[in-house]
Parts: structure tokens; C-alpha cells; sequence
């Protein structure tokens, strides 16, 4: 792997609150629907130079707009920097679809990937330090004929690359529907990872009946392993967000029973009327 790092993507990852990273939430009202799913983490204290770095990106989006608007918006930033004094790996990604009017779908995904090769000596400690933020946002007017759906997820993980076995790992990951609320939080991690803070915050609590809702999961952590003999490492960093709104076809109107009653006699009225028109030209004239 060859290295790739973006000093751009550096600078505004470190410019952007942890906190403040999902955009959508800003103007709730300014869209019938609204989905958006954020990723983000920075590494950093690590206690070996790794030997090789590399990032890659994967977006996509689809939307098919009937009779509304909708607008889909996937983003990837990975970095890692090793060529300065301070080791730096930074990873920022983000899905947002809005939609307006009706009869409507759109969707967004995006997904970041950073690694790093490291070689330990034995009786050696490999440590680094790290921050997450996980936010999903969904927004609807109208439960019944609209839907706005949220995942994300982050996952980081220490691989033996001589024996391809997974040594230890870190996730967090969630769904939001608004036709359902917060669905699903997976949280888990390897004895290795020490937590100075992890926090899961609902905005505002889930009750049914709310058509505004988001989630937001934090943390601060440390990883630190001691390993008995020479070890080459790698450490992969994936983070995977998708965001999607819906929007049904408005039923067609359903005629009032006195219109149909009125409807069904002008019917009835007509086909007599025309049956006895047929009567009285069967009749012969006297003139």
C-alpha cells in the first residue's frame, strides 16, 4: 500500500466539532423528510510509526422524485498522516437525503476506510488513543404517508496480518426509523479498549407520536496491548452510514356518500328516460 493522506481533509476534520457534524438537523422544517447518518473518529498518541498507510472511499445515491423534490448527499473523508512528528488518522462520513412534495424516494451511502501497518517487537506495548461520534437524524411530517430511516456504524479493528486473526476490536452502531424510533444500538469491545467517557444521548426521548428525533453516541478511549512475541499489525478503521426518505402517492379522493347516491339516481333517471324515448318511437304516427 502506497501512503495517502489529504492535508485538506486533516484541517477540516480537526476544525469540526465532534458534536456538530450532521448538518441536517439545522432546518427541520425547510423539508417534508429528512435522513442524515454521520461518522466520525480521530486517532491519535500512537506509540509506533506505522510502516504503511492507506484510505479508500465508496458513495452512492439514488433518488426518483414523482411528484416532490429530493436531493441525496454522500461524502467520504479518510486520512491518516504519518510523514510528520505527530501521528494523526482522522475519518469523517456522512449520507443526507431531504425530499418535499410527494410520491417520492431517495437514499444516500457512504462509507470511509482507514488502515495502518504496524510492526510490535516482543514484550513491546502498541497504544493509541481515540474519539467517535456517531449521529443519526430523522425528521417526517406526517407519520402515515412519509418514512425517514438513519444507520451508521463505526468499527475498529487489530488484525494479525501473519495469521489473519482478528486480535481485538471496537463497534458502535444504531438504526433510526421514524416509523419506529431508535430500533437497534450495538455497542461492543475487547478487554484491550479502557473507556474514559461513553455516552448515548436521545434528542428528544423516543415517544411515539414525535416527528423530529436523533441520536447521538460519543466516546473516548484508549487501546493498549502488550504482545509476547513479534507481531505485524494492522489496524483497520470502517465506518458505514446510509440514510433514506420515503414518501407515498396522496390517495385518491373518495366520493362523498350523498355524491355517489346522487350519482347512481342521474343514472338510474337516464337509462329510463331513454328506455321510454324507445317506447314511443315504436309507436306509429296518426298523422
Amino acid at each position: 500500500m502506497k501512503l495517502n493522506h489529504s492535508t485538506g481533509a486533516i484541517a477540516f476534520l480537526l476544525a469540526t466539532p465532534l458534536l456538530s457534524s450532521l448538518t441536517v438537523g439545522i432546518a427541520p422544517s425547510s423539508a417534508a423528510t429528512i435522513a442524515g447518518s454521520t461518522a466520525q473518529i480521530i486517532i491519535k498518541n500512537f506509540s509506533h510509526r506505522p510502516t504503511e498507510t492507506d484510505t479508500s472511499t465508496d458513495t452512492n445515491t439514488s433518488r426518483i422524485a414523482n411528484n416532490g423534490v429530493v436531493i441525496s448527499q454522500a461524502s467520504a473523508d479518510p486520512a491518516f498522516i504519518s510523514n510528520c512528528q505527530q501521528l494523526l488518522a482522522a475519518s469523517l462520513s456522512k449520507s443526507e437525503v431531504t425530499g418535499s412534495g410527494s410520491n417520492y424516494t431517495g437514499s444516500a451511502k457512504s462509507q470511509a476506510t482507514v488502515i495502518g501497518d504496524f510492526y510490535i517487537d516482543a514484550k513491546e506495548t502498541f497504544s493509541f488513543g481515540a474519539m467517535t461520534d456517531l449521529n443519526l437524524f430523522a425528521s417526517v411530517d406526517n407519520r402515515q404517508s412519509e418514512r425517514a430511516i438513519a444507520r451508521g456504524s463505526i468499527f475498529l479493528g487489530l488484525i494479525d496480518t501473519v495469521t489473519n486473526i482478528l486480535l481485538d476490536s471496537f463497534q458502535i452502531s444504531g438504526d433510526l426509523d421514524s416509523s419506529q424510533g431508535f430500533t437497534r444500538n450495538l455497542y461492543s469491545s475487547s478487554d484491550n479498549f479502557d473507556f474514559g467517557a461513553i455516552k448515548l444521548t436521545l434528542r428528544p426521548p423516543y415517544a411515539p407520536g414525535n416527528t423530529i428525533e436523533s441520536v447521538l453516541f460519543t466516546s473516548l478511549w484508549r487501546y493498549s496491548r502488550t504482545f509476547d512475541s513479534a507481531t505485524s499489525l494492522r489496524l483497520v478503521e470502517i465506518q458505514n452510514n446510509f440514510a433514506e426518505v420515503q414518501a407515498e402517492a396522496p390517495a385518491e379522493a373518495v366520493p362523498e356518500p350523498s355524491t355517489i347516491l346522487g350519482t347512481a339516481l342521474f343514472f338510474g333517471l337516464l337509462v329510463r328516460a331513454l328506455k321510454l324515448k324507445n317506447k314511443f318511437s315504436e309507436i306509429p304516427s296518426k298523422v
